[in-house]
């Protein structure tokens, strides 16, 4: 039976910070907006190139290591056995990444270009042409870009956890390959900042994702939109990730991910089918051709010299919330792909998440495009006087058998950011404890994810109500500097490995280590 211990130097001090900035949002929301909005926009000034450069080299990578030397290494050893089976993984690996943001935005991004297309594009606003740019600009900013930052320090993590028996810690994925010394305080240090811009994304997500639910409990029932029924839908969806998270990998978690992966597939085809097909289908490979033949450009634009601010404000803006998700949504799934090798982690961890992903903006950022050009405009009018959540409630009210759609898409919403949400604390719980079982999969105690999760329901209550979310959100990016730090180090770490596949990192005695496919040498410096 294994034993933890509380790691105080990542739970106390990301707990204070996050605490902090709760009191102080409430307080004078708008001051600490100002101040994180200028550490923002200077990151984003000064290192612009570094944010576009770094999620583009992911992408080599990710691709890369489908055909290095380490591509048959088997997580865990030879001999390890899978904690999932590959419908389970897949489920799991896709709706602990595809949360609610990607469900509303898929619908409404398409109409921000069809109202602003870049100037540099050079299309008419709400013209075919600027449809089709945005369902493009979906693909860019929400597939493979973005998983390869996932997918890079996942890998490595999980063959620093696994193959080295390294600590449940992002730092494990940093220094497994490279010649860099943390002691157990740094360790933990780190994995109380990735937390931290973690959770402040997190409470912002949750935040504007109840007020979008609110819209379609509206649409559906007629209720109207209170700080009581966002309070309400906030404590739910956390209250059901938490239980979920309590009940283990195993359990909650497998459950609902496996329900929601069909629910999502469910969804799309029934668009497909009731939907405009024909349009979809030409307007979605039209995009996809756009997005292949445009990738290395758009991938490193910065707009910086020639005073474009779009990719700052659209593509970079992403990249630095992915960048601050990465590391902790990287813990998880190193965690659960024990037992497969290198090559199938990259299949379900990388392509066919990301291919599932095309499919979806192509749906529905198809179905948005076909609706704004043939329905006067609701959608931008929807846009323009309430928001990017009110989009998609407009857009399925105008399919076949409205109410029916808007009641499914509820329904798969609520859950997609459950089982999202369970993931990330069943993450960062572990990240908060030391456990004698260094493989274990319940590394953390039930009381642990119950807390993080009455935190997080408790702060994101507090400021949606109070209106402290926007500045929650620049948090996270600035936190998306660190985690590209963090993330860029492990890349480095699978780049090392790749070169010298017969050789392990150096022990911080400096012997060398047996070939990687030994599971049972352990670090001794941790």
């Amino acid at each position: 039976m294994s034993k933890t211990s509380l790691r105080k130097a990542t739970f106390y001090p990301s707990l204070t910070l996050l605490g902090g900035m709760t009191i102080l949002a409430l307080e004078n929301s708008e001051f600490l907006l100002k101040i994180t909005s200028t550490i923002h926009e200077f990151l984003m000034n000064e290192f612009s190139w570094l944010y576009a450069l770094s999620a583009f080299a992911l992408v080599l990578v990710a691709a890369g290591t489908m055909f290095s030397p380490i591509a048959k290494l088997r997580i865990g050893g030879e001999s390890a056995k899978p904690i999932l089976t590959r419908w389970q993984w897949c489920s799991i690996t896709l709706c602990s990444s595809v949360a609610i943001g990607l469900l509303f935005f898929a619908a409404a991004e398409p109409i921000f270009f069809m109202s602003a297309p870049p100037l540099t594009l050079g299309a008419k606003a709400f013209s075919t042409e600027s449809g089709v740019n945005g369902i493009a600009s979906l693909y860019m900013h929400w597939s493979f870009t973005t998983y390869a930052i996932y997918t890079v320090p996942a890998l490595m993590f999980a063959i620093a956890h696994y193959n080295l028996g390294m600590k449940f810690s992002i730092s494990s994925a940093m220094t497994a390959a490279l010649p860099i010394k943390m002691g157990p305080v740094t360790r933990q240090i780190i994995d109380a900042l990735a937390l931290i811009a973690l959770v402040a994304g997190m409470v912002a997500s949750l935040g504007t994702g109840a007020m979008m639910l609110g819209g379609g409990i509206n649409r559906l029932f007629g209720v109207e939109v209170t700080d009581s029924l966002i309070g309400a839908l906030c404590m739910i969806v956390m209250l059901a990730s938490a239980l979920s998270a309590a009940t283990g990998l195993l359990k909650g978690i497998r459950i609902l991910s496996s329900w929601n992966a069909r629910a999502l597939v469910f969804m799309a085809a029934l668009v497909l089918i009731f939907g405009p097909t024909s349009f979809i289908a030409n307007g979605g490979i039209d995009a996809l051709g756009r997005y292949l033949s445009g990738f290395v450009k758009n991938s490193l634009n910065t707009g910086t010299i020639n005073g474009n601010g779009w990719p700052r404000a659209w593509t970079l803006f992403f990249w630095a919330n992915w960048f601050a998700w990465a590391p902790v949504t990287s813990m998880f799934l190193g965690k659960i792909s024990r037992g497969y090798t290198v090559r199938e982690f990259l299949l379900f961890n990388f392509l066919l998440p990301a291919s599932f992903v095309l499919v979806w903006c192509a749906t529905f950022g198809g179905l948005a495009v076909f609706t704004e050009l043939n329905s006067a405009h609701i959608l931008s009018q929807a846009l323009k006087n309430s928001g990017p959540g009110d989009v998609i409630w407009v857009l399925l009210e105008q399919l076949p058998a409205a109410l029916l759609f808007v009641a499914l898409f509820l329904c798969l919403s609520l859950v997609s950011y459950i089982t999202a949400a369970d993931s990330t604390i069943d993450a960062i719980s572990g990240m908060c404890c030391n456990s004698s079982t260094s493989s274990e999969i319940n590394s953390s105690p039930y009381y642990i994810k119950l807390i993080w999760g009455a935190i997080i329901s408790i702060i994101t209550l507090v400021l949606t109500v109070n209106g402290g979310l926007e500045a929650l959100k620049m948090i996270s990016t600035i936190g998306g500097f660190i985690g590209l730090l963090i993330v860029m180090c492990a890349a480095a770490s699978l780049v090392r490995i790749i070169c010298w596949p017969t050789l392990l990192p150096e022990l911080k005695g400096g012997a060398i280590l047996p070939p990687l496919k030994t599971p049972s040498v352990r670090h001794n410096d941790i």
